[in-house]
C-alpha cells in the first residue's frame, strides 16, 4: 500500500525491500568507478592472506549508494512533488557485508520539518539488514527535502 506524503509523521514505517543479492562484479565496477581499486573489496587471495575476513566484503560507500535504489521500493506517493538528497546525519557501517550476500532496507521516517520554500525536510532512520546476520550492515539518518513541483 503506497503512503500518501500528507500523512507521513515520525514513527512511519515506509516499508522493508525485497532482497538483493551483492555479486563480485558489482564491488569491481564500483572500485573502477570510484578509482579505489582496494583489494578487501576485489581480490580474494589477498583478503584470505592478509586480513581476518573470511570472504571479500562489499564497500561501505557502495552499501550506501544503493540507498536511492532501495528507497524506490518503498517511497511515498509523490505526486505534485520532487525529492532531493540532502546528506545524512548520521552514517554507520556495523557489520561487514560479504559478497555473494543479500541484503535489504527497512525506512522508517524520524523527524518532518516544515520549510519555509513550501518543502518539507525529512529525517528518515535506514537499517540495512544481511540475510542471516543478526547485525545489520549499515544505519543511517538519511536527509530528504520533497519540494512542490512548479508548474510553468
Amino acid at each position: 500500500m503506497t503512503q500518501v506524503l500528507q500523512d507521513l509523521k515520525p514513527g512511519t514505517r515506509l516499508g522493508v525491500t525485497p532482497w538483493f543479492e551483492l555479486k563480485q562484479p558489482m564491488f569491481d565496477q564500483f572500485e573502477s568507478l570510484t578509482l579505489s581499486h582496494d583489494k578487501l573489496h576485489t581480490d580474494a587471495d589477498w583478503v584470505a592472506q592478509n586480513t581476518h575476513f573470511k570472504s571479500i566484503i562489499a564497500p561501505g560507500f557502495f552499501v550506501a549508494a544503493l540507498l536511492p535504489y532501495f528507497h524506490t521500493q518503498v517511497t511515498a506517493d509523490l505526486t505534485g512533488y520532487y525529492p532531493l538528497n540532502y546528506g545524512f546525519d548520521k552514517i554507520r557501517w556495523v557489520e561487514p557485508v560479504p559478497v555473494n550476500s543479500r541484503i535489504r532496507a527497512e525506512f522508517i521516517v524520524m523527524d518532518v520539518t516544515p520549510r519555509a520554500d513550501g518543502g518539507s525536510l525529512f529525517k528518515t532512520q535506514v537499517t540495512v539488514e544481511i540475510e542471516g546476520n543478526p547485525r545489520p550492515g549499515m544505519v543511517a539518518e538519511w536527509l530528504g527535502v520533497v519540494m512542490p513541483k512548479t508548474q510553468r
